[in-house]
């Protein structure tokens, strides 16, 4: 049976490498091939910047070319590229952990809440929800952010070399925060690609149910059938890397 590679779209930010990241040693169990979006950054993307959805969609479907099985990103807020992205090609996508958010409402009793941790509480929207798929008017919800935190200022850098521990800090800061506000607040989505290091830690001391990039990636590779490369990518703007995950 043909393994099944997942294609992730990368901000230009440089991909973090560590155990337990996207783009890390051993996250995965099956082949990983990673693009740069040209222009995508962390702090324009999670401002809106609306300018660079040709480039997603672009890099979207170099990847369908080369064979994917499936397309994700790293960075929540491209949820709002998502219906572009999705109309270019004819594989799975699910550019952010947003879109798990209805599925894990539908797990909890009536009358409680899903808690997001993202990047940056200030600039998630409604917006961000809808381009998920969902409504803030449907489903109950309550955010908190990282924003102004050591691990926040280290990943808008070109180069960022956050530590695990100081996610995991500033992640449980959050999530603590959050829960205070929101006693009723039943299972949490971690919206930010760099999040899933701090999953296992929020789970212990919540007790909560947690769903995050990593939990979108394994669902989107599973339900995927295996394909193989269509043509060549040449002349496609784009920076290309890939690795294949021990298993």
């Amino acid at each position: 049976m043909a393994q099944k590679t997942l294609g992730i779209l990368e901000l230009e930010n440089e991909a973090i490498k560590l155990p337990g990241f996207l783009a890390g040693p051993g996250t995965f169990h099956f082949p990983v091939k990673r693009i740069t979006v040209p222009g995508a950054t962390a702090k324009n993307v999670t401002e809106g910047d609306h300018s660079v959805s040709a480039a997603y969609v672009r890099c979207a479907k170099q990847l369908e070319s080369e064979g994917v099985a499936a397309i994700t990103t790293n960075c929540g807020f491209t949820s709002v590229f998502h219906a572009e992205v999705a109309a270019a090609v004819s594989i799975p996508i699910a550019l952010s952990s947003l879109i798990l958010v209805p599925q894990l409402a539908r797990t909890l009793p009536a009358g409680r809440r899903i808690g997001i941790v993202t990047f940056n509480a200030r600039n998630l929207t409604e917006h961000h929800f809808a381009g998920a798929g969902w409504s803030s008017k449907d489903i109950a919800v309550s955010a908190a952010g990282i924003e102004g935190s050591e691990s926040w200022h280290e990943m808008l850098k070109p180069v960022p070399a956050p530590t695990v521990s100081a996610i995991v800090r500033d992640v449980m800061t959050a999530t603590r925060s959050l829960l205070a506000s929101n006693p009723d607040i039943a299972a949490l989505v971690l919206e930010c690609a760099g999040f899933p290091v701090a999953g296992e830690a929020v789970r212990c001391e919540t007790g909560l149910p947690v769903a995050d990039f990593v939990t979108l990636a394994n669902t989107l590779i599973e339900m995927s059938p295996a394909r193989k490369a269509q043509r060549s990518s040449q002349g496609l703007s784009a920076t290309r890397s890939s690795f294949t995950p021990d298993a």
